[in-house]
């Protein structure tokens, strides 16, 4: 059997709070650990710049930078690159194609609101069964906590802990835990949220 490349995504913008650092540790952590996943999954982070004229942010995309390369170094060979790296947005269209591709999203906020990706995420998956990581301090924990893995960003060991469950996670526990988030944001939509208070 031949096997395929695993994808993780992470959609951010670059910003303090959206635990881009922290998620990206624990990825180099994961692969410290279980030497036999690498060649075998890719992290996708992309990262939109914001405030690039502020000097906390200019220091954390150097960080990130920084973590990256050190990564990519350790582990990459020359056929293939564990982290892949975007410091830009994509056009809508192109992200959903890369949700509808990506077996794991990480949704690591240090502190959120709603936090759309992880609802963007279920939605493009549709009956294709992508496992959700997802912050406990992300406002979408209460709606799709029960179908995610709930992870405190803070704690690396912990996310790294759920990274290695997502990836050997059974298709059964994958089915069920996609098809309960699936269903919330089929059914919780903008209209008939419109429709229940108009009437």
């Amino acid at each position: 059997m031949e096997w395929r490349t695993m994808v993780m995504l992470g959609v951010d913008r670059l910003d303090m709070i959206k635990g881009i650092r922290p998620k990206i540790l624990a990825f180099e952590n994961f692969l410290e650990q279980n030497p036999e996943w690498r060649d075998k999954v890719v992290l996708l982070q992309i990262a939109v710049s914001t405030r690039t004229d502020v000097p906390e942010y200019k220091k954390l995309t150097g960080q990130v930078h920084e973590v990256v390369g050190r990564i990519n170094g350790r582990f990459g060979t020359l056929t293939s690159v564990p982290v892949h790296h975007l410091d830009r947005s994509l056009e809508f269209h192109a992200l959903c194609a890369l949700y509808a591709v990506t077996d794991i999203a990480l949704v690591t906020s240090l502190r959120d609101g709603m936090n759309l990706v992880s609802y963007e995420f279920v939605a493009c998956r549709g009956s294709k069964k992508g496992v959700l990581i997802l912050s406990e301090f992300s406002g979408a924990a209460q709606s799709l906590g029960a179908g995610a893995i709930l992870v405190n960003p803070w704690n690396i060991t912990e996310l790294t802990a759920a990274i290695c469950q997502a990836l050997n996670m059974p298709v059964e526990e994958r089915e069920k835990r996609h098809q309960h988030n699936f269903e919330h944001v089929t059914t919780h939509t903008a209209q008939r949220c419109a429709e229940f208070f108009v009437s």
